[in-house]
């Protein structure tokens, strides 16, 4: 059962991980469309604009990094899930000066947070050799 269990999410991972790369080429492709002014491609989706349309993508990217993290069970994923709907609400909403300087600070908090806050596992792993070592 376990091993099925994990060959599960590792392929619900790995298409996840390519869902991720299908909605990077969605939204270069919104932008392109958005700068060469194809006003029907709008129209088209259903969406009034590229605001619109990024407003699903980037949705769809929050759904994206939660079954990631379903999927992982690491804090690393919960960091990166907050991430993405800081920078979603940061991008899409137009915010008082206040809410923008707000949302760039707990951005930074974020990053500070996974840069000096987690040990990693090949660092915990070195770790262990080092105690071994002197021990």
């Amino acid at each position: 059962m376990t091993k099925t269990l994990h060959k599960i999410r590792k392929v619900l991972f790995y298409t996840v991980s390519v869902l991720e790369v299908l909605a990077a080429i969605m939204i270069a492709l919104g932008i392109l469309a958005h700068l060469f002014m194809f006003r029907q491609l709008w129209t088209f989706l259903g969406v009034a604009d590229l605001t619109g349309y990024l407003e699903y993508v980037f949705d769809a990217l929050i759904g994206i990094e939660l079954v990631k993290l379903l999927c992982r069970h690491d804090l690393t994923s919960m960091v990166e899930v907050l991430l993405f709907a800081v920078t979603r609400y940061l991008i899409l909403h137009h915010s008082q000066s206040l809410e923008v300087l707000f949302s760039v600070i707990s951005i930074g908090i974020l990053f500070a947070v996974r840069k000096f806050l987690f040990i990693h596992p090949e660092t915990k792993e070195e770790t262990a050799r080092r105690r071994e070592h002197f021990d």
